[in-house]
């Protein structure tokens, strides 16, 4: 005797609408961030958001200040490093200017969150500038994540 169960769960899986279908909501990881570099160019706050299931599954997608003042929504970001010491996440803007008034064509992200414990450290590289912005501050889940 053949199963007829697992065949017609399969085809009302496909019939289905996709929101209902069970679907994880996104990882967040949010950041407190301190400007060392006291030029606006360091967000505060930092939000990432990744996809765990559903169509865009492994899309991560980065949301700060800085990116509410300059795009209104979040933007996609990388994964550019993990190694069992820590994960780094890149994202660039263009066409900027922040709250003194200064331009730049595009600005280069990168977030490095400590696997141990947490601690980041922001690096923001302005194109055709030759200094480093850095801020430092900490990252996790919030509360009931």
């Amino acid at each position: 005797m053949r199963p007829i169960l697992r065949p017609t769960a399969l085809c009302l899986s496909t019939l289905l609408p996709a929101p209902l279908l069970a679907q994880e909501p996104p990882r967040v990881m949010m950041c407190q961030i301190a400007d060392e570099s006291g030029t606006g160019w360091v967000p505060d706050f930092i939000m990432l958001t990744r996809q765990v299931s559903g169509p865009q599954q492994g899309r991560i997608e980065v949301f700060d200040p800085i990116l509410k003042d300059q795009v209104g929504r979040p933007i996609q970001a990388q994964l550019v490093a993990d190694d069992a010491r820590a994960r780094s996440y890149g994202w660039a803007l263009a066409g900027v200017r922040n709250q003194s008034g200064q331009r730049t064509e595009r600005l280069d992200f990168r977030l490095t969150v400590s696997k141990r414990d947490g601690a980041a450290e922001v690096t923001v590289t302005a194109l055709g500038y030759d200094n480093v912005m850095i801020g430092r501050g900490v990252c996790g889940a919030p509360p009931g994540r």
